[in-house]
């Protein structure tokens, strides 16, 4: 299959080309230079995005400004790349006969529903309903909303995958993350060649690691979320102590990816156990 790949010079887009350029033929496109970056431009270019759609099948669009562009840039930009971007990509795969979109979101847009009510950590599956917090929330949200208008006008068959965090934190964010909010970008470009496989007409997906905690652990993990660490994963506990790393007190939210397993086959490889067991020996620096 021809893909054309946006943002394809950013962390995730290169993990995406990486992992799709085996199978598949990949054109990637960013506004900066990459490995796989064949095509220098924005997706606000609505005649270079219908002339690169032109020559593909599927269309992964990753290019995005983020939540750290939120300070340096004008709202007006975020509308330009995050919304009218995604209406440029969406507007041509249509125009030419894509077979597939996927679109990575982010589980940001869920905004402040993630932020504990009642007592209790909050379980974050795609029916909590998004309450945007800034932006970035607002126009990543949009774009979905256009990904279903177009999908629901033209019947484009759009994947849309709110991703966790997957970007460079300290390795003990990193490991405590891995356990309820955090991502692999190894496994969060796996998502989307599944994604780009799926059968599915319209798909709404989050994208994180595997928790071992349940929804009967809300509770509990606000007020007393070591012990919950213990029980539910007491081998994750072992490594976090044995390498310095103390147990949290209270957890907030629990991302959870059952429907992306049932309906995707995504099954995470780089969890909290695989990433203490794996990269310890990067402790001492950002990932």
């Amino acid at each position: 299959m021809r893909i054309l790949v946006t943002g394809s010079s950013g962390r995730l887009g290169v993990e995406v080309c990486r992992q799709l350029s085996g199978a598949h033929t990949v054109t990637g496109i960013d506004v900066a230079p990459g490995p796989f970056t064949q095509v220098i431009g924005g997706v606000e270019d609505r005649a270079l995005v219908f002339e690169q759609v032109s020559r593909v099948e599927a269309v992964v669009h990753v290019a995005s400004l983020h939540a750290p562009h939120r300070d340096q840039l004008p709202k007006s930009r975020f509308i330009d790349v995050n919304v009218q971007g995604t209406l440029n990509l969406l507007e041509a795969a249509v125009a030419h006969g894509c077979q597939r979109f996927v679109y990575t979101s982010t589980t940001s847009v869920y905004g402040r529903a993630m932020e504990p009510r009642a007592q209790a950590a909050v379980w974050v599956t795609e029916e909590l309903p998004p309450e945007p917090r800034d932006i970035y929330d607002v126009t990543k949200l949009a774009a979905e909303q256009l990904c279903r208008l177009i999908h629901e006008e033209h019947g484009l068959p759009v994947i849309l995958l709110r991703t966790a965090r997957f970007y460079p934190q300290p390795y003990e964010a990193l490991a405590l993350h891995r356990l309820h909010r955090g991502l692999d970008v190894r496994d969060c470009a796996w998502a989307h060649q599944l994604a780009l496989e799926a059968s599915v007409p319209f798909g709404l997906y989050n994208i994180c690691a595997r928790s071992p905690f349940q929804r009967e652990d809300m509770p509990e993990l606000w007020a007393d979320a070591a012990s919950v660490i213990r029980r539910r994963a007491p081998e994750v506990a072992g490594q976090l102590t044995r390498q310095g790393i103390g147990l949290p007190t209270r957890i907030d939210r629990v991302y959870v990816m059952a429907r992306a397993e049932r309906e995707l086959g995504f099954q995470p490889r780089f969890n909290a156990r695989e990433f203490l067991e794996c990269e310890p020996q990067t402790k001492n620096r950002e990932l």
